[in-house]
């Protein structure tokens, strides 16, 4: 009788472990999801005090959330004045690399530099014995004369490297051997800084041409970004 009784029991027994098992398992399932939504709480609360206090200064800045990039949707770098959206500049491809996490707050931009960089043309105003002619001599900066493949280099260790997608055969292939020498030199700069515990994130930016020439005519030294970053279990 109590065999019989041992053998009923079992199968119950074994069910109600199991069950426990899978209870246990989705709170913990629950506590990471909730702690996920607690930090991409405190993460937008800091974003919005950046931006408050950049809004505020009445000048032109920079956001870039790398939290949102997909396959449908781009990550896009914003630039902004009080709050209002001046132009958004769609990135077609972005690697990210770093040796220690950014903190959420105004990163200032230091210098911008590319192999040929932007000489701005000086334009004297019209004298009158330089005669009618002299007018039409006039030469302005047109659109291809920025420069579209530059580094961005900002405070705290933060190099942004935009790259121009380039037209044609042989411009592409071109670009797709400086993009293979770059990212090795990119690499071995991580390696190397991480060794000596230096800190150091580099973002590499692809976009249309055109749009990162506006970029570089758009951005100052002294100008800010801001960056959110995407967490290890986003996609980036």
């Amino acid at each position: 009788m109590k065999k019989a009784n041992f053998q009923f029991n079992f199968p119950l027994f074994l069910f109600l472990i199991l069950f426990s098992i899978g209870g246990s398992s989705q709170a913990i399932a629950g506590g990471d999801s909730i702690g996920q939504k607690i930090r991409a709480l405190k993460d937008e609360n800091c974003l919005l005090e950046a931006e408050l206090g950049l809004a505020s200064k009445g000048t032109s800045y920079i956001i870039l959330d790398l939290r949102i990039e997909s396959d449908s949707v781009p990550v896009r770098i914003n630039l902004k004045n009080r709050g209002i959206v001046l132009r958004e500049f769609d990135a077609e491809r972005i690697r990210y690399r770093r040796t220690k996490g950014l903190i959420i707050e105004p990163i200032p931009l230091i210098k911008k530099m590319a192999f040929f960089p932007l000489k701005r043309k000086e334009i004297r105003p019209h004298k009158p014995e330089d005669g009618a002619d002299a007018i039409g001599k006039l030469d302005f900066l047109e659109l291809k004369d920025i420069p579209s493949n530059y580094t961005l280099s900002f405070g705290k260790g933060l190099l942004i490297s935009i790259t121009g997608q380039p037209k044609g055969l042989i411009s592409r292939f071109i670009h797709l051997i400086s993009s293979i020498l770059i990212h090795i030199c990119y690499s071995l700069t991580i390696v190397w800084n991480y060794l000596w515990r230096n800190e150091l994130a580099i973002i590499e930016i692809i976009m249309r041409k055109e749009d990162a020439q506006a970029l570089y005519w758009s951005l100052e030294e002294g100008m800010s970004i801001v960056i959110m970053e995407g967490h290890p279990y986003d996609t980036i």
